[in-house]
């Protein structure tokens, strides 16, 4: 799963299937995108942390509770390893630049 910034700065949430990864892909600088930046931090050079929510509205399956719940199970198994940090709801990304 990765969330799309497309030229013009828009957002979107594709793959969203694929609950064993997440990234951010851009089009665009992720910096210059007001939208992303209104939902995501920077972390450490190339990682962003995003706010688990904004990811969730982004989803076309946000309606659906079995892909919601599989998506925080997703958010459990990472966080051990520092890519989530679930009292503080966000979830840390790598840049892919396409």
């Amino acid at each position: 799963m990765y969330i799309l910034v497309s030229a013009d700065g828009t957002l979107s949430l594709e793959d969203v299937d694929n609950l064993n990864s997440f990234s951010v892909a851009e089009k665009s600088d992720v910096a210059s995108s007001s939208t992303f930046s209104a939902i995501a931090v920077q972390a450490e050079e190339g990682h962003y942390w995003i706010d688990v929510d904004s990811v969730i509205k982004l989803s076309s399956r946000r309606g659906d509770q079995q892909w919601v719940e599989g998506f925080w199970d997703m958010l459990r198994k990472v966080e051990p390893y520092g890519y989530a940090d679930l009292v503080n709801k966000r979830v840390k990304a790598h840049i892919e630049q396409g």
